[in-house]
């Protein structure tokens, strides 16, 4: 199990605006990493004010990248933008996420495409962009944000729950095809946390299945157990004792019935469409 240090090394981290993205931002420039952070068009204002905290606080090199990554050539933009870093990138975080909340046919075709789009296909396309540079140099790790929505159904959030899904399958393949080049893929798997994609049009104010999951995080509760979850070389993690049990333990050896009545119990609210 290969132990990464990320002191003086470029890292790319997308969606860093607010949410996990900026935690995450924060603790890689904790341990000096050199950082290129990229967020919606719109949002420069909260990039700027990030990167010029970082690169106060901690003295580490940080640029920034407005771009949508649902353009054909977004993530292009973003690898560009990479390779005008001194040095390699040695890590690419792939944070950005969205999600609609509601009945499957009733949310807007646009809304589930661009949630398949950001949580899936985008992620692809970069690691399909940074992995050769890595594998020529024989070092690096590329960080995919899941979610624990990746190991059951998930009632109303059904196309965020299976790029996820798909995304855990994506990474697991990728990472077998990797071996032997010093250059890995992992996947982090956070529980429900306190960001903007709770707050979709319908989505409820309060769940029972926060108290079940131990409580709702942080972004910077999940952004400090991911960024040392990597440092000591893990691949497939989900943060916390109480997730990991219900998620890996339970779930797998409970009926599937069960399992689908359960989580749509849930994560039963007004179901009315949203996006974020």
């Amino acid at each position: 199990m290969k132990r990464h240090d990320f002191g003086g090394k470029n890292v790319v981290i997308t969606g860093t605006s607010r949410g996990i993205g900026k935690a995450l931002a924060r603790e890689f420039a904790l341990r000096e990493a050199n950082l290129l952070l990229s967020a919606l068009p719109g949002e420069e204002t909260d990039l700027d004010s990030l990167a010029g905290e970082l690169r106060k606080t901690h003295h580490t090199a940080v640029d920034i990248l407005s771009v949508d990554l649902t353009d054909a050539d977004g993530p292009k933009r973003i690898y560009q933008k990479a390779g005008e870093m001194p040095g390699e990138v040695y890590s690419l975080v792939n944070n950005a996420g969205t999600a609609g909340y509601g009945n499957f046919w009733e949310i807007a075709w646009d809304i589930q495409r661009r949630t398949m789009l950001i949580n899936l296909l985008v992620p692809a396309r970069l690691m399909h962009l940074f992995l050769p540079d890595m594998v020529k140099r024989g070092t690096g790790i590329v960080c995919n944000i899941g979610s624990v929505s990746a190991f059951q159904s998930d009632p109303f959030f059904s196309v965020y729950g299976a790029t996820k899904a798909a995304l855990v399958s994506l990474t697991s393949g990728v990472k077998s095809e990797l071996a032997g080049t010093g250059v890995t893929v992992a996947v982090i798997n956070p529980p429900f946390v306190d960001t903007d994609l709770l707050k979709v049009s319908g989505f409820p104010r309060r769940l029972p299945w926060y108290n079940l999951g131990g409580g709702l995080k942080t972004p910077e509760w999940v952004a400090g157990k991911t960024v040392s979850a990597l440092e000591r070389g893990k691949t497939f993690y989900v943060p916390g004792l109480w997730p990991r049990f219900i998620h890996l333990v339970l779930v797998p050896i409970t009926p599937r019935w069960l399992v689908n009545f359960l989580t749509r119990f849930l994560l039963k609210g007004s179901r009315k469409v949203g996006i974020y």
